[in-house]
């Protein structure tokens, strides 16, 4: 019941993210941390990162890559600092990390106002993504609120090269301090059919999301899912 809940969490997240530019540790994340811990953040890293090269290399024609050039560069210190925070993190306080990110995100695209992805704003989002990235797997939404008031096709062009980057740097760091092992390399492979199934169904879901009618959806997933985290963490420390 484990791998199938798993399964399902990642196809509805790899659709997600391959219609919206983002979604899929939003989504995937709080429901994984409670089935099985010790899969987060690995298995989401490998499987993101599968996912982000086929995105990119889908949408390369709309990649603003000088645009992308300090976020590329302000995700390593995040990632440094996201690493060595989650050597000192036990599972319960993990899984508040992900429930906080995730409810912190919706409330920010619910009541922020629009305004344009500058330079010093994607390097500033990327550094705090690099952070969240690597201690839960979840990210995309600093980044994605940075971004997401451009035109769809080139934000999901963005996203996904920033994404394949900073899935391999995280990957790298997870090696470096031991989190990652041939088994959990192995248990997240399994997973990559899923992966590419979502990928798929993502591609045909893109005219539906970019004609506006998908963000509440999404919002409404993702405040559920990080409502359950966050109850299932105080549930298991017997807060509640």
């Amino acid at each position: 019941m484990i791998w199938l809940l798993t399964g399902l969490s990642l196809l509805l997240g790899c659709w997600l993210q391959t219609a919206m530019g983002f979604g899929m540790a939003v989504v995937a994340a709080p429901i994984i941390v409670l089935l099985k811990p010790e899969w987060v953040p690995v298995l989401l890293t490998v499987n993101a990162l599968v996912l982000s090269i086929f995105n990119t290399s889908n949408q390369r024609q709309h990649l603003q890559l000088r645009r992308m050039l300090l976020p590329l560069a302000t995700r390593l210190p995040g990632t440094v600092i996201g690493a060595w925070l989650l050597l000192q993190l036990n599972v319960f306080w993990l899984q508040i990390c992900v429930a906080g990110a995730v409810l912190f995100a919706v409330f920010i695209s619910l009541f922020g106002r629009q305004f344009d992805y500058t330079p010093a704003r994607l390097g500033t989002a990327a550094f705090i993504s690099g952070i969240m990235g690597t201690t839960t797997s979840v990210g995309g939404p600093p980044m994605a609120l940075v971004m997401q008031h451009g035109a769809p096709p080139t934000i999901r062009a963005n996203l996904s090269l920033f994404f394949a980057y900073s899935c391999t740097i995280s990957l790298i760091s997870y090696h470096a301090t031991g989190l990652l092992n041939a088994r959990l390399l192995l248990e997240s492979l399994v997973f990559v059919p899923v992966c590419l199934l979502g990928f798929y169904l993502g591609i045909r879901s893109r005219g539906f999301v970019d004609a506006g009618r998908f963000r509440p959806m999404l919002l409404i997933l993702c405040g559920t899912a990080g409502g359950f985290a966050l109850a299932g963490a105080l549930a298991n420390s017997g807060a509640l």
